[in-house]
């Protein structure tokens, strides 16, 4: 009777957006493996979680539309055997929350988020919890990451509290690099605090909470420090394992004794390929614990993008710290169609065979193709396994580097690719237009054949500008060139807009407005014109300005123009409020107009009233569905699985799975 609840909780959430007419697009494909995986921040607690011996993976996952806390089970049995068994598909035990970590006291997990304890974690997740008897408030400013777990630090007897607190306060956001590209605020502050039970074990009372030094400095990470607390090197006493808000991880030997800790320096942790031992994204989780029952303690880390992933150790000491194998990623019997997180689906029939695959971004950086094997009029297709594109040899994945993000160095590892697919340079074969976290336009060449598309390096997108390139208001990245350099994350489509059998580009300029960058034949050769802003507000338009509502995530408050004959700005933010527009185009209520939409709660449509004098006008009809999946972008993209001529929508939320809706006009 256990799972019915967690069964039920599944049903009822697939049951909600079905009733909606929004559902979430399943491999349908028997025997596939995938990556394991949860929506946007997985946080894995290890556990015996079905009580049947062997350890199963329950992981905690609080964005949107996914929020809840899953169990995958472990039907392989004993991982002394097994280290990497294939998970059974996710179940839904409860609700999820930020912050949340898994500690061992006497061989039982002990579930903790900030100054709360879920005694009955077994039996109904994170629904029932217990204050626990300690201010919450552990650090003075304002923080991120705030992480919990249980240990006896001192080796008393009694259970204390750490806590790894992520002050933002010198950092701040974003926009703070001078003009060579060097980050002018500080770093992120990770610190970890003890606070010591001076009670009992059944009535525990907390001393006032104390920062953990290392030698005569405080412990720090660079944020994220999800600390582990557990003797690493054998010698009897608890060391401390620290993760990061990036991808690495930092270890302090305790030098002291069990009762009495002190903390040597942090050292980097390395891998046994001589490299540091790094997670493939951010915002890394490490839970301690002896994964393959082998007497050392191995680390299973969630990632950004929802995956989980086990790290053995190896045995082996460097710099006396512990030396662990590269993270390998545990797999999951197929279910619901996921591309890391913060998906950026197109439809296109990419190996020519004629159905519809889907191309998508991400958060990482990469691009997919997630094949369509039912071939063309099947409405449920049978998906296979992403496949990350490659150029030139290489996957494709631009990330931003210590200076690419105007959010700063923090976000060293995201790439945030938004891409469409079309004939870019006339030759009969479809190639890929890209845009990603450094508001670079860029195109990839097919060299390859329409049914084996083979991508070359990437080449710039240029514009032949009517004198000096516009910049951005902020930031220190200059136009290089006629190179195209314009607001990041924000889809690059690539169409024919005017009809005239030339591949155009219409997406946002540097200021935020929708422009339309014509294609025109100069001397035999293909060249882009200068923007222009004739994407205009219908006249007559008496629908709400819903791009307001699409903005409100991203606390923009500078005003959008939705007003009558006015251009599109469908974003007048700055810096890291700026971008983030996620579009399709294409005619949705086949009028015979090409249509616009527009990432929202789901996405709107903005559809074209009319056109003159080289103009068209745009109304915006609100939201296609009352479904919000909306966390970060919803990206909007079309498509025709059942082949009746009707494009239907596919949005790509921030849990990276893939929600289909049925348009209207169909029957």
């Amino acid at each position: 009777m256990k799972f019915l609840q967690p069964l039920l909780l599944a049903c009822l959430c697939s049951q909600a957006f079905a009733a909606d007419g929004l559902t979430a697009l399943k491999y349908n494909n028997p025997g596939l493996v995938v990556d394991l995986g949860v929506g946007l921040w997985a946080w894995p607690l290890p556990m015996d979680f079905d009580g049947d011996g062997d350890l199963d993976l329950v992981v905690n996952c609080p964005d949107k539309p996914y929020n809840g806390t899953y169990f995958f089970e472990n039907a392989s049995g004993d991982t002394a055997k097994n280290k990497m068994p294939v998970f059974k598909p996710a179940r839904r035990i409860s609700s999820g929350k930020q912050n949340v970590q898994v500690s061992y006291v006497d061989g039982r997990p002990v579930v903790l988020s900030p100054g709360r304890e879920y005694p009955d974690f077994l039996k109904t997740g994170l629904e029932h919890e217990k204050k626990l008897p300690v201010d919450a408030k552990v650090h003075p400013n304002k923080i991120r990451a705030d992480m919990w777990r249980m240990v006896d630090y001192d080796g008393d007897g009694n259970q204390d509290l750490i806590v790894g607190v992520g002050d933002w306060t010198e950092y701040g956001w974003d926009n703070a690099y001078n003009e060579n590209g060097r980050w002018m605020n500080g770093p992120i502050r990770g610190y970890v605090y003890v606070l010591r039970n001076t009670g009992t074990k059944d009535k525990p009372a907390y001393d006032k909470p104390k920062k953990l030094m290392a030698t005569d400095r405080p412990v720090e990470t660079f944020g994220w420090p999800s600390p582990n607390m557990a003797d690493f090197d054998g010698d009897g006493d608890l060391d401390l394992l620290c993760g990061e808000f990036l991808d690495g991880f930092t270890y302090f030997q305790n030098t002291g004794t069990r009762t009495l800790p002190k903390y040597a320096l942090g050292v980097r942790l390395k891998a046994d390929t001589g490299r540091y031992l790094t997670m493939d994204l951010e915002m890394i989780t490490p839970t301690a614990i002896d994964w393959d029952k082998d007497g050392d303690l191995d680390l299973i880390c969630g990632d950004e993008d929802g995956r989980v992933a086990f790290i053995e150790n190896t045995g082996k000491f460097e710099n006396k710290a512990p030396v662990y194998a590269e993270p390998r990623y545990f797999q999951q019997e197929a279910d619901q169609v996921k591309f890391g997180a913060l998906a950026t689906p197109v439809g296109f029939d990419w190996d020519g065979d004629g159905d519809m695959d889907i191309i998508c971004g991400n958060t990482a950086g990469y691009v997919g193709f997630i094949e369509n094997l039912s071939g063309k009029g099947v409405e449920q297709p049978k998906w296979a396994a992403p496949v990350r594109l490659e150029a030139e040899g290489k996957v494709i994945r631009p990330m931003a580097g210590p200076n690419g993000s105007i959010q700063g160095p923090c976000e060293a590892k995201w790439g945030y690719t938004t891409q469409t697919v079309a004939d870019w340079d006339g030759d009969g074969l479809p190639d890929l237009m890209l845009n990603s976290i450094l508001g670079k336009v860029v195109w990839y060449k097919n060299i390859g054949t329409r049914s084996k598309p083979k991508l070359a390096a990437a080449q710039p997108v240029e514009v032949e500008w009517d004198g000096p390139q516009p910049t951005l208001a902020y930031g220190w990245l200059r136009p290089e060139g006629k190179a195209l350099l314009t607001q990041w994350r924000t889809t690059p489509v690539a169409v024919d807009w005017n009809k005239d059998g030339l591949t155009d580009l219409v997406m946002l300029d540097q200021e935020g407005y929708l422009a339309f960058f014509e294609r025109a034949k100069q001397k035999g050769k293909l060249v882009l014109k200068h923007p222009q802003r004739v994407l205009c507000a219908a006249s007559d338009a008496k629908a709400p300005g819903l791009i307001d509502k699409a903005l409100e995530h991203m606390k923009v408050k500078t005003p959008v123009a939705m007003k009558p004959g006015e251009p599109l700005r469908l974003n007048a933010g700055l810096a890291g409020k700026s971008g983030r527009r996620k579009i399709c185009i294409m005619d949705w209520d086949q009028d015979g107009k090409i249509d616009i939409l527009l990432n929202s709660a789901n996405a709107n449509f903005l559809r074209q009233t009319s056109s003159s004098d080289g103009k068209w006008f745009f109304a915006d009809m609100g939201l296609l569905i009352d479904t919000n999946i909306e966390g970060h972008d919803v990206s909007p993209t079309t498509v025709d699985f059942n082949a009746d001529g009707l494009p239907d929508f596919v949005g790509g939320a921030e849990d990276g799975h893939l929600y289909y809706l049925k348009n209207p006009k169909a029957k």
